[in-house]
């Protein structure tokens, strides 16, 4: 929590849409009711809830109204609002909304939560392609980070860490209590080469507002598109197997 996973994940799906110029939808896969949505600019007050209690969704249209879409044509869905939901989104949900989507988009991003142990996250794990995996520039961030990389070795998902994605985000401004170089040289021992993305800190990002891809800083957008690109090779290798 607290390390800017909603705001690469907005940033991310902003540039993957920008390059690739078709279907990316965000879902906000967050149990306690995470702000995608609001990070994006949200234009419906529909949830995932309500998609879910929908039987009568058979074309993109029918999908479309239930989300938002931002400048660059990333759609998100928004997740129930923490004080209003019945109960906390978990695995079955997850799965049943990427099985609706996914017949009309051609890329699914999910903003999870911070826990690796609540339903919703191991319904996440179980089913994608990549894994972004987010730590702020601090000695804080760099322990939380280093410990759900040995969760994932140990706990039957180290197939998926070796198609993951380190991103160091500079949350603050100023200089960081870490080495981030060290902390670079550490984290490249775990994922492929050019896996690990340092994100400067950002104005715009920090502002907390709705985040517009033409408003990030040159550097941080340059950034952006490189972990696209990262994540993008392994959409590849799977295509072909």
């Amino acid at each position: 929590g607290g390390v800017g996973k909603t705001a690469v994940t907005v940033a991310l799906g902003s540039a993957l849409s920008t390059v690739r110029g078709d279907r990316i939808l965000a879902i906000d896969a967050d149990p306690d009711g995470g702000n995608l949505a609001d990070r994006a600019g949200r234009q419906s007050a529909a949830t995932i809830a309500d998609l879910l209690s929908d039987k009568e969704l058979h074309r993109y249209n029918d999908i479309r109204a239930y989300t938002s879409m931002n400048g660059s044509n990333l759609e998100v869905l928004s997740s129930e609002e923490y004080s209003a939901a019945r109960r906390e989104f978990n695995d079955e949900d997850w799965q049943g909304a990427t099985d609706i989507v996914s017949r009309y988009y051609n890329l699914v991003l999910a903003d999870c939560g911070a826990g690796l142990f609540q339903p919703a996250a191991r319904g996440v794990l179980s089913s994608v392609s990549g894994l972004v995996i987010v730590a702020s520039a601090s000695i804080d961030g760099a322990r939380q980070a280093a410990i759900t990389m040995d969760w994932l070795r140990q706990n039957g998902y180290q197939d998926l860490l070796g198609r993951s994605c380190v991103v160091i985000n500079h949350v603050v401004s100023g200089k960081p209590n870490i080495d981030v170089e060290d902390l670079v040289e550490q984290f490249e021992r775990h994922v492929a080469p050019g896996r690990v993305i340092v994100l400067p800190w950002d104005k715009h990002i920090a502002a907390g507002t709705e985040i517009q891809l033409g408003l990030l800083g040159k550097s941080f957008s340059r950034k952006i598109v490189e972990l696209a690109a990262a994540l993008s090779d392994d959409f590849d290798r799977l295509e072909r197997r």
